[in-house]
């Protein structure tokens, strides 16, 4: 009688299942605000080029995050800016607001100082497509404490968030809440990526990346903002007869000038480019490389269509 009355029991108390999440979460919010920072942090390893300056990242761009129970499909995306120069500026401006529409989940990532009119427009869109958004208040490392509620508040009664978190992406503080929050909200679904795949960009494009993110660490003004990465040749090793990698590269600038401060005295600012930019290539694809590197002026090359999409964008 026991017996029975135990399979009985055992029959009425399966072991739950947790239902797995899968959605596109897009991180957006104006330049410098550290969605590079996070995507990489998030990804556990560097998938976008991040840097001191603003307007670094120009390509939205894929990390696939695979949990236990969940599949984030993060977008990061170009800072926001309303205002376009030319066809470059007016790309990242779509790829951003496309992302922002596409978006199962939005992460809004703002500093810790009121609101102004870029993330009033940003809001904007928010509302327009209805977007359940997580509010990110990052850098919080850098402002003083006292200042941080009364700006949570504000921002409380600009949009309906389904939570406003404070962190610092570059001290990882706050990060795997941030992501918890992520991964409870994402809809209902199965995976749709294999659970090794981590971006959608090929090889080619994440070693321009490395070699375009040394660009603006290592130069000043405003010739980074005006140098173009293509990759024109990438070999992989065969041992015994090529034991690294080869990569030739392509540095478009706008003016001879900006040739000039690219290359350096004797070319040694271009090489050390090369050198910084090798390790992080070398550590990303796990073999030796032998990474070339030439500079080539395109005057305009911001405003070429065709060349702006033989790159990419």
């Amino acid at each position: 009688m026991s017996t029975t009355s135990t399979k009985a029991s055992r029959r009425r108390s399966p072991r739950a299942r947790v239902a797995h999440r899968c959605g596109t979460v897009a991180i957006v919010g104006r330049a410098n605000a550290g969605k590079s920072t996070l995507l990489n942090l998030f990804m556990d390893t560097k998938l976008a080029a991040v840097s001191p300056r603003p307007q670094t990242t120009w390509h939205r761009i894929l990390g696939v995050k695979t949990g236990d129970t969940y599949q984030a499909l993060f977008l990061d995306t170009p800072g926001l800016m309303y205002k376009t120069a030319d066809d470059l500026d007016r790309h990242m401006l779509q790829q951003s607001l496309s992302a922002l529409q596409e978006a199962d989940l939005v992460v809004l990532m703002v500093v810790p100082r009121p609101s102004d009119r870029i993330e009033e427009r940003i809001l904007g869109d928010l509302r327009e497509g209805e977007k359940r958004c997580i509010l990110a208040i990052n850098k919080v490392d850098l402002a003083p404490k006292e200042s941080l509620l009364p700006i949570m508040e504000e921002y409380s009664k600009l949009y309906p968030f389904l939570e406003i978190v404070p962190i610092s992406a570059l001290r990882k503080d706050g990060t795997d809440v941030l992501l918890d929050l992520i991964a409870r909200n994402l809809p209902l679904g199965k995976p749709l990526y294999p659970k090794d795949e981590m971006t959608d960009r090929p090889e080619r494009f994440l070693v321009a990346e490395a070699i375009r993110e040394k660009l603006f660490r290592l130069y000043r003004q405003e010739v980074p903002y005006f140098c173009a990465v293509e990759i024109e040749e990438f070999r992989e090793a065969e041992p015994p007869e090529r034991k690294k990698v080869y990569i030739s590269a392509l540095i478009y600038v706008d003016r001879d000038s900006q040739k000039g401060i690219l290359i350096g005295k004797g070319g040694e600012a271009l090489k050390r480019v090369g050198t910084e930019a090798r390790r992080d290539v070398e550590a990303l694809l796990g073999q030796p490389v032998f990474l070339e590197l030439q500079v080539k002026t395109r005057p305009g090359w911001r405003r070429d269509p065709d060349l702006l999409m033989e790159l990419g964008y």
